[in-house]
């Protein structure tokens, strides 16, 4: 009984235990359970703020956290949309993330976060996703993400969806965003 104690301490001390577990049972749900949304739909996952989510005051979710979650809220689209260019691509991963801050979001409130894809271009897609609280309905954070595909034209890739034949328009923030990359990148190439 110690040596299975002292092994889950262990595993808890060197690993994020709940990630992999939360990981797995999203994936299993997301297989399991039937339901398949639109490429260009709004998705919303629901959760609630912990006591594990809280930052040093104890009083609101801490900021890390809110990138924790826009994981499993790609894991439901990803999984929901069936938009997988892994079987065209070497891989897709998280290449940029914005993040705004607008209110905190207190501990023990539940909150949902509505995931939609917002544009894509040739190597990348960018998401919005929006931190709201049930209780008020106020958007308390909002974050743009950049999910780049490396090995595939998602330009030609995203044609295979109706709702993508056509690219909507860049949305006014994300230019910005993409123009103060590139120029950080500018800065750090010199």
């Amino acid at each position: 009984m110690w040596s299975l104690a002292c092994f889950v301490a262990l595993l808890y001390a060197l690993c994020d235990v709940n990630y992999f577990i939360r990981t797995f049972f999203t994936i299993l749900h997301v297989m399991l359970v039937p339901g398949k949304i639109k490429v260009t739909d709004k998705h919303t996952l629901y959760g609630f703020c912990t006591t594990q989510d809280v930052d040093f005051l104890l009083n609101h979710m801490n900021n890390g956290r809110y990138l924790r979650e826009l994981d499993f809220c790609r894991f439901y689209w990803y999984g929901r949309t069936r938009f997988w260019p892994l079987g065209n691509a070497k891989n897709i991963l998280q290449g940029e993330c914005m993040v705004r801050y607008r209110r905190m979001l207190p501990v023990f409130k539940p909150y949902k976060v509505e995931t939609q894809l917002v544009w894509w271009d040739d190597r990348s897609i960018y998401f919005e996703h929006k931190f709201i609280t049930l209780h008020d309905g106020f958007i308390r954070t909002v974050a743009y993400s950049r999910q780049r595909a490396i090995g595939v034209d998602l330009l030609e890739y995203t044609k295979q969806f109706p709702e993508c034949r056509e690219r909507p328009a860049q949305p006014a923030v994300l230019k910005g965003w993409m123009e103060s990359n590139e120029a950080s990148s500018q800065q750090l190439r010199k």
